[in-house]
């Protein structure tokens, strides 16, 4: 994983772990991607304590060396090239397709009603597809981690189902960069005929996120006294009132085509057992674009 990416996921597992520690049992949608991307907007303007608090949060490696030819401001330098990056980046994914609709799946199809268990039953709409799909069967703690390739295989999305007696929230504390790549990792993922069942769910979730990144040591910015703004301003006082962040998903067959996997270009492991992949208990799900491996969304669905 590229630096970029490896503090994308950082980020992303430190935002999600706050956001679930204060939001037990309701599902959770954001992009950490356009959180980086926005709070990196501010890093340009920011300088002293309230920048180093700043990159300590989005996991920016103070060691880095700037180019020579800024080296009298290396401190904005830094700012700017990973700024810099994230737009290249962003320019890459909005040109993969022209029309991400959260597509999962090659043709989705036929329904049926289950129960979605979370200490009681509720009625949910499934989704049904069987086909060849990379899939982890994780001992500890217990769960499947499934892959669904997206229009083209540029992006996709990855399911976390706890399994057996595994709670979701035994899966979140153990959830971090490390564990996450182990688990998504080649040793892991195998291609595999599944039976996916998955619901069909529209999140939408608008956050404050003032409280949140203070908690995670982005204090200085939000304290008129304190933020320092002045690579941005020469005004007095300036700094950061409200970081609002609303992210939707809308999961569904009509908008939703997987790619199949090509063995002619990849060569993958392949056993004949038929797996089934029930999502019928809270899940967490990421969805992420496969070259970068940036994680563009992350979220839980724990309450249809």
């Amino acid at each position: 994983m590229s630096s970029l990416s490896t503090a994308n996921v950082e980020f992303c597992l430190d935002v999600f772990k706050e956001l679930n520690s204060n939001n037990a049992g309701d599902n959770i949608f954001f992009s950490p991607l356009s959180l980086l991307y926005a709070l990196h907007m501010i890093l340009l303007g920011a300088r002293g304590n309230s920048a180093e608090q700043i990159k300590k949060v989005l996991h920016i490696n103070h060691e880095e060396p700037a180019k020579a030819e800024f080296k009298d401001s290396s401190e904005c330098s830094q700012a700017g090239r990973i700024h810099s990056d994230f737009g290249v980046l962003i320019s890459q994914i909005n040109q993969l397709d022209s029309n991400y609709t959260l597509s999962i799946a090659n043709r989705l199809y036929g329904t049926k009603k289950i129960a979605f268990h979370q200490g009681r039953s509720v009625l949910v709409e499934m989704m049904y597809q069987m086909g060849t799909f990379k899939l982890a069967v994780i001992k500890r703690p217990q769960m499947q981690v499934l892959e669904l390739p997206y229009v083209n295989n540029k992006l996709s999305m990855i399911i976390l189902l706890p399994t057996g007696t595994t709670k979701l929230e035994q899966i979140a504390k153990q959830l971090n960069a490390r564990a996450l790549q182990e688990w998504i990792g080649p040793s892991h993922m195998v291609e595999r005929e599944v039976e996916v069942h998955l619901p069909r769910f529209k999140l939408e979730i608008q956050y404050e996120l003032n409280s949140l990144l203070k908690s995670l040591g982005m204090a200085d910015i939000f304290n008129q006294g304190k933020a320092d703004l002045s690579g941005m301003s020469s005004a007095k006082g300036l700094y950061l009132s409200k970081v609002i962040h609303k992210s939707y998903v809308d999961v569904n067959e009509e908008g939703t085509e997987a790619a199949a996997a090509t063995g002619d270009i990849i060569t993958v492991k392949r056993l004949p057992i038929r797996y089934q992949f029930m999502a019928n208990k809270p899940f967490l799900f990421f969805i992420r674009d496969i070259h970068s491996e940036m994680i563009i969304f992350c979220g839980k669905f724990a309450s249809p």
